[in-house]
């Protein structure tokens, strides 16, 4: 937890003959305060992206960064369409003349289906309704299929549609991969619509099926144009004039629907006209896939290439059944079968008792301490005994302390609540289990539950106890000396202030698990609530009962787990949402949030069957939002049903998948914090032990993705068939 300073205030009372010499004096006394993001010494910018027609716009920022995204691509994806619920809203966007709308369609059988593809919300269709036979329509003014097809529309194909209106002539045209198929003239120019959809018409008349590559232009495109838009289902171009396509400039908004995850639709012309999704699914097409015969992940069936191709690119990489195999275990290089040293600790592999754990190789000394626990073999920084306890130090990060807090057995074979300092484990007395950690001014400070199963908190190793019966302290924070503890009793959320509790929300279904106080002492939890229609609602507290929503789907669900304050200031959550699947109608999927507003993380890529994924801690490092979580799974194996989890941390977006589950290595995880120091990447968490899924899990750490277990057999007495069992919840770094 950082330390927060109270930024004073300064009102300047400018005066016309004073002016200067104010203005001039400020800055002499500005220049010795800190610089904010815009690197003006006292200032208060927000960084961000400030171009309102960019994808990543930020409201909030005051500051260009110069992160502005024109529009999200990665790679070939299409949108899923419900025919009950599902569309995207992009705005205000209709033009009150001459439009041109194009969009590749897949359309599934619904009996009352409307199959609606670029309409209003009043005044002008683009649509296949299956009333009438699924033949494609478009019209205006209520008279909605001025214009049809003879033909129904095919099932489960891609089709390319589009029409046309001249506003000067009247004239509506529709064409049915890029051929004509009929035309209209004398048509009434259609009145205002305050909202456009796409798979929507009004307030329902939903799409069934899939829809991609969708546009919309200020003009009646040529019929020579439509066929050269209409050649490549996966890239429409419309931002690039060739050919007979020679109205880029004339485009209003441009979906390729490539982001593959997230509810915003970016707007790839350049206008801003960015989508709301609502219940609608990512996906990519059968057909997609590697088409270069010479990558590790060829795909002979694709007809499309998705640009995902891997290759073999350095000597220590092979391919094995599709995928990537790195033969280089320390990334030096040298592949291991020829690497002496595969590890890089200095120690001959040879020589080395764990030839693969760069913080284990011998005890030569025989001082206690391992000789490779700094990382590298050294005699003199082998853990030496600082504080003069009997125990050698040993050191995850040289030049740092690491406090991981959780909950193991002890040397008596009782399970209890505890941290480990670089390793070596502390007992908290009276204590069941404790889930957060913090270090202010050589003092540890942490949360949990005792032993009576009530919420307290340590300071050091003394107790104290917090009133409110049947309740959890889940998360710890301290500012200017008092210490804030958020947590729940058996009537609702709360916070203890020095021990004083502090409602939230009571007398409903109420869970507050992460705290943080801001600079101006503001204090923040997060957690969720249950509204009056029994949603689960994510949610955080400031001072307080006065309790914000963040962002969540529509008919969804959603929890807060972790927060975290970027220069004590931006509030940014972890947690995770319930988003409309085709698997299970809701699917559980990690966010997170920058103070209310969301952004969904990425399910970690597997072949299994994924189930879902949350986002369990957060953390800031030089402006990038790290989390960490899991992935659910479940499948077959050996024969039998069974499935579990595996750890991973996000890099804002980008996924790490984590030693201790199915994707990397074996068995099944979770990873519960995140921090980082010195570009060391540290998460902590739970890790089976070996291949069983369902196995004891054991408490852990990830350095830089390397698995470390906190728990081994000397530390708890024989006998006891779990020893290893063990929870590693939160981490402080010094």
């Amino acid at each position: 937890m950082n330390s927060f300073y109270q930024k004073k205030k300064i009102i300047v009372v400018l005066f016309l003959l004073l002016g200067w010499s104010c203005s001039k004096e400020d800055s002499i006394n500005n220049s010795s305060l800190p610089q904010d993001c815009a690197g003006i010494a006292g200032g208060t910018n927000i960084c961000g992206c400030t171009d309102s027609t960019a994808y990543n716009f930020n409201s909030d920022a005051t500051y260009d960064d110069g992160s502005c995204q024109s529009y999200l691509d990665q790679g070939d994806y299409y949108l899923g369409f419900n025919g009950s619920n599902s569309s995207v809203n992009v705005g205000d966007i209709m033009p009150q003349g001459s439009y041109t709308k194009a969009a590749w369609v897949k359309r599934k059988y619904g009996y009352q289906a409307k199959h609606n593809i670029l309409s209003g919300n009043a005044n002008h269709t683009f649509w296949i309704p299956q009333s009438q036979g699924a033949k494609l329509s478009a019209g205006h003014q209520g008279e909605y299929s001025i214009v049809q097809d003879t033909d129904s529309i095919p099932e489960h194909i891609w089709t390319f549609v589009s029409v046309t209106y001249d506003a000067g002539s009247g004239t509506m045209t529709l064409y049915k991969n890029s051929e004509q198929v009929d035309q209209a003239t004398d048509v009434p120019l259609q009145d205002e619509s305050t909202t456009t959809f796409i798979g929507r018409f009004g307030n329902g008349n939903n799409f069934n099926g899939h829809i991609d590559e969708v546009a919309l232009w200020g003009k009646a495109l040529t019929s020579n144009e439509i066929v050269e838009i209409s050649q490549n289902q996966t890239d429409m171009n419309a931002l690039v004039n060739r050919g007979n396509y020679e109205s880029a400039n004339q485009l209003i908004g441009y979906w390729k629907m490539n982001e593959g995850e997230g509810d915003l639709l970016s707007d790839a012309s350049g206008n801003g006209n960015i989508g709301e999704i609502t219940f609608s699914d990512w996906s990519t097409c059968d057909e997609c896939g590697c088409m270069d015969e010479s990558a590790c992940n060829y795909d002979p069936l694709a007809t499309v290439d998705n640009r995902t191709c891997e290759y073999v690119d350095n000597p220590c990489k092979t391919c094995e059944d599709g995928g990537i195999i790195l033969d280089d275990f320390d990334n030096d290089g040298i592949c291991n079968d020829s690497d002496e040293d595969d590890d890089n600790d200095n120690v001959p592999d040879i020589d080395d008792a764990y030839p693969l754990d760069n913080t284990m190789c011998s005890d030569l000394d025989g001082d206690g301490c391992d000789d490779c626990s700094s990382g590298i073999f050294n005699l003199e920084n082998d853990g030496p005994d600082e504080n003069g306890d009997g125990m050698c130090n040993q050191y995850l990060i040289e030049g740092r302390t690491v406090y991981i807090v959780g909950d193991s057995y002890n040397e008596a074979g009782v399970q209890t609540a505890c941290y480990w300092v670089d390793g070596v484990r502390v007992e908290l007395p009276g204590g069941a289990w404790a889930t957060d950690i913090v270090v202010v001014d050589g003092d540890v400070y942490t949360s949990g539950t005792s032993e009576n199963f009530e919420a307290c908190y340590w300071i050091n190793q003394t107790r104290y106890d917090l009133p409110g019966a049947g309740g959890e302290a889940e998360a710890i924070a301290v500012h200017d000396g008092d210490v804030y503890v958020a947590g729940w009793f058996n009537n609702g959320s709360c916070y203890w202030k020095n021990g004083q509790k502090i409602n939230l929300t009571v007398g409903r279904d109420s869970q507050a698990f992460a705290i943080g106080v801001r600079n101006n002492g503001a204090v923040y939890v997060g957690g969720y609530y249950m509204n009056n229609h029994h949603y689960i609602i994510p949610c955080f507290w400031k001072n307080g009962s006065n309790r914000t929503n963040v962002n969540y789907p529509s008919g969804g669900d959603g929890e807060i787990y972790d927060i975290v304050l970027e220069d004590g200031n931006m509030r940014y959550f972890a947690g995770y949402v319930m988003k409309t699947s085709s698997f299970a109608g809701y699917t559980p999927t990690a966010a997170y949030w920058r103070h209310t507003a969301r952004t969904d993380l990425r399910f970690g890529g597997s072949n299994m069957d994924i189930y879902g994924a949350q986002s369990n801690g957060i953390t800031m490092d030089r402006g990038e939002v790290y989390s960490a979580g899991k992935t659910d799974w479940f499948g077959h194996y050996d024969g039998s049903f069974t499935g579990g989890s595996f750890p991973q941390y996000w890099k804002g977006k980008k996924i790490y998948n984590l030693e201790g589950g199915p994707l990397v290595n074996y068995g099944t995880g979770e990873a519960y914090d995140i921090r980082l120091a010195d570009d060391n990447v540290v998460v902590v968490g739970v890790a089976s032990r070996d291949t069983s899924f369902y196995s004891e899990m054991s408490a852990c750490y990830w350095l830089n993705g390397t698995l470390h277990y906190l728990v081994k057999p000397g530390d708890v007495p024989q006998g006891i068939e779990d020893w290893y069992w063990s929870e590693a919840k939160g981490i402080h770094i010094e």
